[in-house]
């Protein structure tokens, strides 16, 4: 088995990030400016920084099959079916074992959280460009309905 861009590898689009998806395994989107291949793209999902990445993106920290502890901010993501997980389990057998709930996390050498959903820092009706475009689609959406 080979995991190549192929919707038989894709799962669910990951729309909302829930407690469930603590360690699962994820694909981004395509990644500008790398090489599109699985070693920077797949990953288990650490942490998840709601409305902290770039533009008001999500912020993911996801390790990779090298150890490496990626953040992925303005991408999108998929849930891996579980059906992979015996061979991911495989390919990711020497990687750190994380546990957000009990270590924390430092982004940029300052931003350290624990936990495995960050709540937002931004307050409800504080605009960034992310909470723009999703308003504006949603209206679009509601006036075509």
């Amino acid at each position: 088995m080979n995991i190549a861009d192929n919707k038989e590898y894709f799962g669910k689009m990951i729309h909302n990030w829930t407690s469930e998806m603590k360690n699962k395994y994820v694909i981004t989107g395509f990644i500008a400016g790398k090489e599109n291949i699985a070693n920077n793209r797949v990953g288990k999902v650490v942490q998840v920084r709601i409305d902290a990445g770039d533009y008001g993106s999500d912020c993911v920290l996801l390790r990779h099959k090298d150890d490496t502890l990626t953040p992925h901010e303005n991408q999108s993501f998929w849930l891996i079916p579980d059906k992979f997980n015996d061979y991911l389990d495989e390919i990711f057998k020497d990687v750190s074992e994380d546990d957000s709930d009990n270590y924390a996390y430092t982004l940029q050498g300052t931003r350290s959280e624990k936990g495995f959903i960050i709540k937002s820092t931004l307050k409800d009706d504080e605009p960034s460009p992310m909470r723009d475009i999703k308003k504006a689609i949603l209206n679009k959406l509601n006036e075509s309905l």
